[in-house]
């Protein structure tokens, strides 16, 4: 058993659900008709199958929380000894390039989990801070299009920064909108508005005060707490009550 491969291992289950569903079928050929015969072939197979994916999705579910550990792992002093029970690294780049491998191993081997595509998503975003924008292009752009619609929009968000670290702005822009007509429970519409209003502070400043000046007399108070503070550092005034608006957290 040492010798087989994962690959062979899987080949392997299938080929024993086949013969067990073979083998049902002509235990009962006088009372299954050819039709049966082959449903109840595609009803064992499909149940070897998820059998199968499912420990995919075990085992690169472990794998990822393994490359998280890492990813999130203190950084060690110069001075500091290294502790053999506590995982740590001499520095980000070290630990970066770690996570980095580790991350893209999974969405290289459990693509098709769920897990495999928030592993791309992490190794996206790694290289987004390690200033590689061509991988990380490459890399949101097949998590937004693969990916559930929540880590699709943190993907797109990505992609937005790319787009904002090479000069791309009109196409940051036309994510931001994007993201704010179709929110999610990932990137809401005033994450989005804050990014877009964010992108405007240098290439439209007025454009960027009209948007703090909404998201400021909004529901949430957080969110409109930061908006003025982004006003506050423009060096312009939050539009108050007497000019059509109101601040969030006051009645009317």
């Amino acid at each position: 058993m040492q010798s087989y491969t994962r690959h062979q291992l899987k080949e392997d289950k299938f080929q024993e659900v086949t013969r067990d569903a073979i083998a049902q079928a002509a235990a009962h050929r006088q009372q299954l008709t050819v039709g049966a015969i082959v449903v109840l072939i595609v009803v064992l197979l499909g149940g070897g199958y998820t059998y199968w994916r499912n420990q995919q999705e075990d085992q690169a579910s472990t794998a990822m929380g393994e490359a998280m550990n890492t990813y999130s792992a203190p950084i060690r002093t110069p001075d500091a000894p290294v502790d053999p029970n506590q995982l740590s690294f001499a520095s980000t780049s070290e630990r970066d390039t770690k996570a980095q491998q580790q991350f893209q191993g999974i969405a290289d081997k459990y693509w098709h989990t769920r897990a495999g595509k928030n592993a791309l998503y992490m190794s996206a975003a790694v290289d987004l801070d390690a200033a590689k924008y061509s991988d990380a292009e490459a890399k949101f752009k097949r998590v937004a299009d693969a990916a559930d619609k929540n880590v699709a929009a943190l993907a797109k968000l990505g992609l937005a920064s790319v787009y904002r670290a090479t000069n791309r702005d009109q196409d940051a822009i036309n994510i931001y909108n994007d993201l704010s007509k179709k929110p999610t429970e990932s990137v809401s519409r005033d994450q989005a508005q804050l990014s877009l209003a964010e992108l405007y502070e240098r290439k439209d400043p007025s454009q960027a005060k009209k948007i703090y000046d909404e998201l400021a007399s909004g529901k949430s108070p957080a969110v409109a707490e930061l908006a003025r503070q982004r006003q506050t550092a423009m060096g312009v005034t939050p539009t108050n009550k007497a000019q059509g608006l109101l601040p969030a957290n006051k009645p009317q």
